[in-house]
């Protein structure tokens, strides 16, 4: 698959780029099969493995696919009830699209969710509407999530309704027992959502999400639309509610710290793909991806006085539809060598429980 050649005086290996590529599917396509074999970890609410999610651009006439944007490849995670697993990067790297694949908002294109014990990859719309109820999700606007034509007592006392949560002739004292605990008055029962600011939306959203009892709830960046000083109340909030309510969350952010704040575990992505996943303490200790640290490197830092290292990342991302070959981060990275553009890295265990997949690790191993 690699050939060497001498330039000048350098031995420089040539790259057969397809072969590359086939053995590359061929290795994966092995290791999917292994690990969806694997029996469900018991102590896990969610278990992700090799989730994929891609989109069609172009079809035939008979529907064949010839074209498609691969916006999910190959992540894979586990989470236990009252854990939080943070996913982060930049802007269009996968995490909404990842989230809603879990939830099966979108119909995951490959890969395996097992969820409560229950392999629910390939449930139906019927299957999945006895599952709704212990799967949740917090939208990131606050303002386009809500009906405006709705009460906040209708908007929550509906989920309870629809899923029999209490009898009909307790709905009402359940709701505002629910509004009570996510920090809303009683009168805003019969308010509509137009006379609440973003941080009551948000809380009433969260209300929303927590009304059927679930197990599970993913944070689609809950804060990302409010104040500094909202974003800490929600953020507050949903800590308690999770110790409260034993809640496993996946919370989607571009803010590292607040990630840190919440999370128990992190998830980096770039591009679709998994660069690097670990504990808080292992992530923020030593982050081990060139990216990583790239995203580490743009946080502010309330020192003035403190000098700041930032790592540049030139160019742009590139699509989605079109990635690169090798390393999907070659193109950005400031340290990538010629087997970065040919060669897909590995995903490896550099560190009990911290994995991350680049070239320049695997030769320091």
């Amino acid at each position: 698959m690699s050939e060497k050649k001498m330039v000048g005086t350098v031995e420089t290996p040539v790259y057969d780029d397809e072969a590359l590529a086939r053995a590359y599917r061929e290795k994966r396509a092995r290791q999917i099969e292994e690990d969806c074999a694997q029996p469900f970890d018991p102590d896990c609410v969610l278990e992700v493995r090799h989730l994929r999610k891609c989109f069609p651009l172009k079809t035939t006439i008979s529907g064949k696919v010839t074209k498609e944007l691969v916006a999910v490849d190959d992540v894979s995670f586990k989470l236990k009830a009252g854990e939080t697993l943070g996913i982060v990067g930049e802007s269009g790297c996968g995490k909404t699209t990842a989230g809603r694949a879990i939830l099966k908002l979108h119909q995951p294109t490959g890969g395996q969710i097992i969820f409560d014990g229950q392999d629910i990859t390939n449930y139906t719309p019927k299957q999945m509407r006895e599952i709704r109820k212990q799967m949740q999700i917090i939208f990131q606007d606050p303002y386009s999530s809500l009906p405006p034509r709705d009460t906040v007592g209708g908007i929550l006392s509906e989920p309870v309704e629809v899923h029999k949560i209490v009898p009909k002739d307790r709905i009402k004292d359940y709701v505002l027992d629910l509004m009570d605990k996510c920090g809303l008055r009683d009168y805003y029962f019969e308010r509509y959502p137009h006379e609440f600011s973003g941080g009551q939306r948000q809380r009433i959203c969260i209300a929303r999400a927590l009304s059927v009892n679930p197990k599970l709830v993913i944070c689609d960046e809950p804060v990302s639309a409010l104040d500094v000083s909202i974003q800490a109340q929600i953020i507050n909030l949903l800590k308690k509610l999770q110790r409260d309510m034993n809640l496993a969350y996946v919370f989607i952010s571009h803010d590292l710290s607040v990630v840190k704040f919440i999370s128990d575990k992190i998830l980096v992505m770039y591009l679709g793909a998994v660069m690097e996943f670990g504990t808080k303490e292992d992530i923020f200790r030593n982050p081990l991806h060139p990216y990583t640290k790239a995203l580490f490197s743009a946080v502010p830092n309330p020192d003035p006085t403190a000098k700041m290292e930032r790592i540049k990342l030139e160019g742009d991302i590139p699509s989605p539809a079109n990635p690169p070959k090798g390393c999907r981060f070659h193109t950005r990275c400031p340290y990538a060598k010629e087997v970065c553009k040919h060669v897909p890295p590995e995903y490896l265990e550099h560190e009990p429980g911290h994995f991350a997949a680049c070239h320049l690790l695997e030769e320091q191993k």
